[in-house]
């Protein structure tokens, strides 16, 4: 008996036998609609994504800046720029630390003129410098920070006064990173990296929005003037990279703003993390 001719009409499919006709018509239909939805899918979920922003972090280009030296509210260089304008950059350690350490007990520093040596951040003109570390195996180069002989003109950048009391809606980033070290440096996705940031002694900054949309920088101080302290700073953990809402009266320090917070409420989604 003769073994029966297989038929592509009929719509079974046998792995050793030819491909049903039906089956292959489907399949020419199909897997492109299935490769184009993909694609538009992809491109779709990656249009929604937040923008990164355009922190630049020159991780490549060792600088050198002189200039004059404030510790609070946080260690901060003023420099005088070309066109007689203060440019100030906060000054941070390498990792996820601030430079509160290294300057603590040091007599004379806070408004000292100095030469600081490190790796520039930036992001909307807020400018910040992260210390090169200081290599004892290479004596030529130096400490990333030493002091530059009394002649150096000083470059003056008290605190301006305090304006009247303001309410800000925004989010509480650490800068290092939301200048430019990750991307993105923000939101709840960036949370616990923020958190230790800020444990380590990076300034923390609000971003907030002006009537016409653009961002605000404000770093925040207690109402005194200095860095916020230890328990202020657990006041915020739980709400950085939330939706937060703070009152306090703005001042500025050289090109940077600061809220000076008078009573510090971080709320989020309508519940409050306060300390009087």
């Amino acid at each position: 008996m003769m073994a029966e001719k297989p038929n592509r009409n009929r719509a079974f499919y046998v792995g050793y036998l030819p491909l049903p006709r039906a089956h292959a018509v489907f399949l020419l239909v199909a897997v492109p609609l299935s490769i184009a939805g993909m694609i538009v899918g992809a491109l779709g979920l990656a249009g929604d994504q937040p923008a990164w922003g355009g922190g630049v972090w020159q991780t490549d280009q060792v600088n050198e800046w002189r200039g004059t030296l404030r510790l609070e509210p946080y260690p901060m260089l003023h420099v005088a720029g070309e066109d007689g304008e203060i440019e100030t950059y906060l000054l941070v350690e390498m990792g996820k630390f601030g430079t509160r350490d290294r300057f603590a007990g040091a007599d004379g520093l806070d408004g000292a003129s100095v030469k600081i040596r490190g790796r520039r951040l930036h992001r909307d003109g807020r400018k910040m410098i992260e210390l090169d570390p200081d290599d004892p195996k290479d004596p030529e180069l130096g400490p990333a920070v030493s002091l530059l002989d009394g002649a150096t003109p000083a470059v003056r950048a008290a605190m301006s006064m305090p304006g009247p009391r303001v309410t800000l809606r925004g989010e509480i980033v650490d800068s290092k990173c939301y200048l430019g070290a990750m991307k993105p440096g923000a939101g709840r996705g960036h949370k616990a990296c923020a958190t230790l940031c800020i444990s380590g002694g990076i300034p923390p900054m609000l971003v907030s929005r002006d009537a016409d949309g653009r961002a605000v920088y404000s770093l925040l101080a207690e109402n005194t003037g200095v860095g916020l302290s230890d328990s202020d700073l657990a006041v915020i953990k739980p709400v950085i990279g939330e939706p937060v809402v703070l009152s306090g009266r703005p001042a500025r320090v050289g090109s940077w703003r600061v809220l000076l917070v008078d009573r510090l409420d971080a709320q989020v989604d309508g519940a409050s993390s306060a300390s009087p």
